[in-house]
């Protein structure tokens, strides 16, 4: 939580106006429908929810490798001066980023927000500006920020519309680290911190994302549910108590969860990702700065879909853009891929016999599903290549690094061609949980084809999210296609045999 009712309140603070009354909205993820609101488009007080901004652009520097989980940030005297709720490292200490998402999705320490702030833009200033312009970009028109953990500051103010914007956008486009917003307590030092929100698992299917509370603002909360193939965002704001605060929010999930959409996530949902430029598609988190500026300008979104959550924003005034800048917007916009011909192979078998040619020959195109080569991890190695299928007995399956132990379930290391369970090496960081794998191709557009064949075939795959993960392999770029959530080993191998029923292709694995 930001700040206790007792706390003392940065001289840097603005004297605040008094915005503490309720408001709030429960949005279906999936499909973007506003199933409930009340003064959704008010204004508020973020307190502590502003740090899911703060990650947000935190899990933009992981995704684009500017940043490790592993990699140490010092705390400054201004990081280290920060008032309570707080770890209270002090200044010269260092954290690494991993254990600073911890703190903040727990404990809500302040002390870290600014450390994280600090790290990636130089000042907490700097970084708020950031923040704003990635609201911005996101959709989010009525949300200004000032700071990077939601102390108090009268020109730091949201509306829950916009809060609901934010808690579908950092789902979408960041699920390997989603799942650190369920984390129920943070051990560090001498000290382990209990997850604050007291929601976290209602009817098995409450996320925890982030609390908040400063006295101008009352209690507030961003959070999701997930269960049944259904997916809502619910954001609750200005309650005199974290009880009644929780108390409407269970009623609120357990009134809307029922009537939100069971399926796949439609286009109409999905929030235009920030950092993304050029024909390529390529993912930029860092600030792009002007020669005629003294300060960063902020890479713009791609071109958006034809639907911005618009039941979200008509309230806020939303424009349409300009036909024109549509025009431009339509011509940067990367073409899908073809889809391919059909090769009379299954991919799988297309993919080994491109595998096993003679290195001196020309090799032949990859086909659109190459189910060896795309599949590729960085906890796996392929020996020598197999012979072409058909030619002679088939090669030894894909196995582990040969450090990693074998899964004793299984027996064998994986063979890709039949799927089954993998068991990540010791020691390995998987902050994404399992994940199920059901190829990868040479675009991102074929990729998402994968997946939504595979949705279509397996109704209960709907209960996870869908992701695209683009990586190289000796010099080409693929994709890979993958849904991730899964609770443990059994929860991801029972799907891969349901998949394995339909003819497809699966690896079960932690990401």
């Amino acid at each position: 939580m930001a700040i206790g009712a007792h706390a003392v309140v940065p001289a840097q603070a603005q004297s605040i106006e008094n915005l503490r009354k309720y408001a709030g909205i429960v949005v279906d993820a999936k499909s973007g429908k506003v199933l409930y609101e009340e003064a959704a488009d008010a204004r508020r007080y973020p307190a502590s929810v502003a740090k899911v901004m703060t990650l947000y652009i935190l899990f933009q520097e992981l995704s684009a490798g500017n940043l490790k989980l592993s990699t140490q940030m010092t705390v400054s005297k201004h990081a280290a001066a920060a008032v309570p709720t707080k770890l209270g490292l002090r200044a010269g200490a260092t954290i690494s980023v991993e254990d600073a998402i911890k703190s903040l999705v727990t404990l809500s320490a302040n002390d870290m927000a600014r450390v994280i702030a600090e790290h990636i833009s130089g000042s907490e200033e700097r970084f708020a500006e950031r923040m704003t312009a990635t609201a911005r970009a996101l959709g989010m028109r009525n949300t200004t920020y000032r700071n990077a953990s939601g102390l108090p500051d009268g020109r730091q103010l949201t509306t829950v519309r916009d809060q609901a914007i934010l808690g579908i956008a950092i789902y979408q486009h960041f699920p390997s680290y989603y799942e650190f917003f369920q984390t129920r307590s943070f051990s560090y030092g001498k000290s382990t911190y209990g997850n604050h929100n007291r929601v976290l698992g209602y009817m098995g299917a409450v996320d925890g994302i982030k609390t908040g509370y400063i006295n101008a603002a009352g209690s507030n909360l961003l959070t999701a549910a997930r269960k049944d193939n259904r997916h809502i965002v619910i954001v609750a704001f200005g309650f005199n108590t974290a009880g009644a605060r929780d108390e409407k929010v269970r009623q609120l999930v357990a009134s809307y969860l029922p009537k939100s959409r069971q399926g796949n996530y439609l286009q109409t949902a999905m929030i235009p990702q920030p950092g993304r430029q050029g024909s390529a598609n390529v993912q930029v988190a860092v600030a792009v700065a002007e020669p005629t500026q003294s300060r960063p300008t902020f890479v713009t979104p791609m071109p958006l879909p034809g639907f911005r959550l618009a039941q979200l924003v008509a309230a806020n005034g939303a424009q349409a853009q300009p036909q024109a800048a549509q025009a431009v917007a339509v011509a940067a916009a990367p073409t899908p891929a073809p889809m391919p011909a059909d090769l009379a192979l299954q991919p799988a078998v297309q993919a080994a016999n491109v595998l096993a040619a003679p290195s001196q020959a020309p090799q032949p195109a990859l086909p659109s599903q190459d189910v060896i080569g795309a599949w590729l991890s960085d906890s796996y190695n392929l020996g020598a290549p197999p012979a072409a299928l058909g030619q002679t007995m088939p090669s030894a399956p894909l196995g582990y690094q040969p450090s990693a132990p074998m899964d004793p379930s299984v027996g064998q290391p994986i063979d890709l061609m039949t799927s089954g369970s993998v068991k990540v090496a010791e020691g390995s960081a998987t902050p994404g949980g399992w994940v199920v794998q059901i190829g990868a191709g040479p675009s991102e557009s074929s990729a998402r084809s994968m997946l939504s064949d595979a949705a279509g075939k397996v109704g209960n795959l709907g209960d996870f999210r869908s992701y695209v993960e683009r990586f190289e392999k000796n010099g080409q770029v693929f994709y890979r296609a993958r849904f991730i959530g899964f609770g443990g080993r059994d929860d991801a191998t029972a799907m891969c045999n349901q998949l394995k029923q339909q003819n497809l292709s699966c690896l079960a694995m932690q990401s």
